[in-house]
């Protein structure tokens, strides 16, 4: 059975894709299917039906529900939207993790989609430039992509969602300390988010 939701440290995550427009260098799909004894390959996309049963399966209160798993959210705008604004409409805080290529994914702006369907959103940033990011991540969008990262973020701030920045601590300090430096020129807070691999913790 395919898991489209699972748990970890109080907080709920869905898992609605596999898909992703990144190949990054530190990514643990690379190397297996699980995550925190999760199996996250999934033989089929979630529905918003299917994401509305899995959370009634579910059964224990929710406080928080996270847009994270083996993909790129963004992929399933619809699933993602009709299952953000569900669990707001019950009270649950909603977060999407994403890698800020949206936009591009979709060929439209996402922006005022999110809202209403989020509370959060938390940007993967990664790296400070254009050509530091291009050798890490390997987005499909090609150098540019850097940029429209930054725009996601600076327009979901303006459409009143909370943002934040994340980057992995796999990255040199140097490229910690530009990455910081763009999150406070932007207004944006940023968090240094521990590589992990099967079986340890992520948040």
């Amino acid at each position: 059975m395919d898991n489209y939701l699972y748990e970890l440290d109080g907080k709920v995550y869905l898992n609605i894709t596999n898909q992703c427009s990144n190949r990054c260098e530190f990514c643990i799909r690379t190397n297996s299917d699980m995550l925190v004894g999760y199996n996250m390959r999934l033989k089929k996309e979630p529905s918003f039906e299917d994401m509305r049963a899995a959370v009634a399966a579910y059964g224990k209160p929710l406080k928080e529900a996270v847009f994270c798993g083996y993909g790129e959210p963004t992929y399933c705008m619809d699933t993602l939207t009709r299952t953000g604004a569900y669990l707001r409409s019950l009270g649950v805080r909603v977060r999407l993790n994403t890698n800020g290529q949206g936009r591009l994914i979709n060929d439209r702006d996402i922006v005022p989609e999110l809202v209403g369907a989020v509370d959060e959103v938390s940007v993967s940033l990664n790296e400070a430039e254009r050509a530091a990011y291009q050798s890490l991540c390997h987005p499909r969008f090609g150098m540019f992509t850097h940029d429209e990262i930054l725009d996601f973020a600076k327009d979901c701030k303006a459409a009143g969602l909370s943002v934040r920045f994340s980057v992995v601590d796999t990255i040199p300090n140097e490229s910690i300390r530009r990455c910081r430096k763009i999150a406070s020129q932007l207004g944006v807070p940023l968090i240094v988010r521990r590589h992990v691999s099967d079986n340890e913790s992520y948040t």
